[in-house]
């Protein structure tokens, strides 16, 4: 069988904690629908985890995940490090043991660094619309790893309408995540006809 394996690593954002399935899998389905390929998709996630919490947590699973062989990663945490107001230096450190771990898990550097997404209008507690002041400056230490270690970054775009409450996605956010970041892997995997 022909048959490709994609971790994504996250908290309820990439769990899809408000909506049925999350961004991963619908990944892996609509990577299915372009490439011909079956994915086994790894939505390794957990609602309310924070950069050193989801790095714990994969280091507690490592074996199970590496069973799975991933051939490519991406990683969406630190909403809520911006919600605890995670010092940089240390959000930073506990970012960059996540892509350590992650380069173990999955070869040839095929790892995207999703930054943190902005909050939406009419964001509801205990996040509020303030914290897209800082979510800047989680992005810069995102990006500066992501040059560190030769890694590929996205910024993912959402309408007020794709979210459930501000912070996570419903059912039409989940998907449109999913399409803009099939986008990135089909480029790189050489498809021209991208449409959806």
């Amino acid at each position: 069988m022909n048959w490709e394996t994609i971790l994504c690593i996250g908290d309820s954002i990439t769990i899809g904690a408000r909506s049925y399935l999350g961004y991963p899998e619908y990944l892996g389905h609509y990577l299915q629908a372009k490439t011909g390929a079956n994915w086994n998709v790894i939505n390794h996630a957990v609602s309310g985890y924070t950069c050193r919490d989801i790095c714990r947590h994969l280091n507690n699973n490592y074996p199970m995940v590496d069973l799975q062989k991933p051939s490519v990663a991406t990683i969406l945490i630190g909403t809520n490090d911006v919600k605890q107001e995670t010092k940089l230096d240390a959000f930073g450190i506990a970012y960059e043991a996540l892509i350590v771990k992650t380069k173990l898990l999955v070869p040839h550097n095929h790892i995207f660094l999703i930054k943190i997404p902005l909050l939406g209008v009419g964001v509801k507690y205990p996040y509020t619309f303030s914290m897209n002041e800082v979510i800047p400056k989680y992005n810069k230490v995102i990006t500066e790893l992501a040059k560190k270690y030769d890694l590929r970054t996205i910024s993912l775009n959402t309408e007020p309408v794709e979210f459930y409450d501000g912070v996570h996605l419903n059912e039409a956010g989940s998907r449109s995540y999913a399409k803009q970041i099939l986008k990135t892997i089909l480029l790189e995997k050489g498809y021209e006809d991208i449409a959806d």
